[in-house]
């Protein structure tokens, strides 16, 4: 074998690589919530945002290729859950209610939720129960305490909830069969 043919092969094995990236990254930003179990949240992250960027080349094809197209100029909109208090899970979700541009969500530390004074924090399973089981539901029904009743299509919105390993297991409910889960 030739340095040439060594040279092809690690090429194509590279591009067979980035191609499972890019269906991975697919099939986290489908419809709707995905929680993705990682070792290296922050790289992950770096990822999504780099293949999601209208600028980023989509080298495979077919049906998680043109997902990934059509998601790609999409906005971010990052939630990190640690510094939440007292109805901030609530009023993130009738802001992104209110939303034209339908954004992807990042839900970071889901497994860290704040717990103290309840009149700083709000309880954490009402805190998870609006942040990650709410969209399990189609349509997702909720109520501000300041402007009321407000209701999302799940499948207008693009959720990623990043945990590390062993994390899936925290949430207080099982969330098996709920929403859409990746290894990355």
């Amino acid at each position: 074998m030739s340095i040439f043919d060594k040279d092809l092969i690690e090429n194509e094995e590279s591009y067979k690589h980035q191609i499972s990236v890019e269906e991975d990254v697919a099939l986290c930003i489908g419809l709707g919530a995905c929680l993705v179990e990682t070792k290296d949240i922050k790289a992950f992250l770096g990822i999504i945002q780099e293949k999601c960027n209208v600028n980023y080349t989509v080298l495979g094809s077919g049906l998680l290729a043109d997902r990934l197209k059509t998601q790609q100029g999409r906005p971010f909109e990052i939630w990190d859950v640690t510094s939440f208090c007292k109805n901030d899970a609530i009023g993130s979700m009738y802001r992104l209610s209110q939303r034209k541009d339908k954004p992807i969500v990042i839900i970071e530390n889901i497994t860290e939720i704040p717990i103290g004074d309840p009149a700083i924090y709000d309880d954490p399973v009402y805190v998870e129960n609006i942040l990650l089981h709410s969209w399990k539901n189609d349509i997702i029904q909720l109520t501000h305490p300041q402007y009321g009743q407000f209701q999302m299509n799940s499948r207008d919105y693009s959720i990623i909830i990043p945990v590390m390993p062993g994390d899936v297991e925290k949430p207080h409910f099982s969330i098996k069969g709920e929403i859409g889960y990746v290894q990355f």
